[in-house]
């Protein structure tokens, strides 16, 4: 058992970020996203939920457990079928409520107070709409993959949304699926605003991509 996180580990690859939250690392073949355990008191709220057996296995075995989507793409999504988990314990933006046929779709921010304070956002983004993004005691924003572009680049619109959104946030430090390591709020505003700032009149997308 980890004792810091409270989820029992099955896994080497599950990474305690503090006493209330911790993630299993993403894979690559097959491509399935970070999953996030945030431990309340009532509830374990788990964020994204994988495309591969490992993930499946280890959200399977966590009883009294919420699920919130961060967006609809597959690697984020694919065990979500293989689950049963009523709709009510399921949150997904809009869009990923329509995809996927299931969940609970959170239209406006809301707040779930569970021993830890949850915060769950809808977020406009390049990489895929009708995402969220979830805040944990006002302290770790879990961005999902809505820090990347999609194929065409950064839509200028959309970014300028994003950026407006996430200053009125509280957070200190983003965690951001494909990436093990805690990025700073100061990083990522500064990385947001530099792609921003290479906006060109009249064009509506910035032509930089994931990495």
């Amino acid at each position: 058992m980890d004792t810091k996180s409270g989820i029992e580990i099955v896994s080497e690859n599950i990474i305690s970020v503090n006493e209330n939250l911790s993630f299993l690392k993403s894979s690559e073949h097959p491509l399935s996203a970070d999953v996030y355990f945030i431990k309340g008191e009532k509830h374990t709220y788990i964020v994204d939920v994988g495309s591969n057996d490992e993930a499946f296995a280890i959200i399977n075995s966590i009883p009294d457990k919420k699920v919130i989507i961060t967006h609809f793409h597959e690697d984020h999504t694919g065990n979500l079928k293989r689950l049963e988990i009523p709709d009510e314990d399921v949150f997904v933006g809009n869009y990923a409520g329509k995809y996927l046929g299931k969940g609970t779709v959170v239209g406006e921010p809301m707040v779930i107070p569970d021993g830890v304070k949850i915060g769950i956002v809808p977020i406009p983004n390049s990489h895929a709409k009708g995402s969220l993004c979830v805040t944990v005691d006002e302290e770790y924003l879990i961005l999902g993959d809505a820090f990347y572009s999609n194929v065409k680049g950064y839509n200028v619109s959309l970014l300028g949304e994003e950026i407006r959104l996430l200053e009125s946030l509280r957070f200190d430090k983003v965690l951001m699926s494909h990436k093990e390591r805690p990025h700073s709020r100061e990083e990522v505003f500064s990385v947001l605003n530099k792609i921003f700032s290479q906006r060109e009149k009249e064009k509506p997308y910035i032509p930089v991509y994931d990495d």
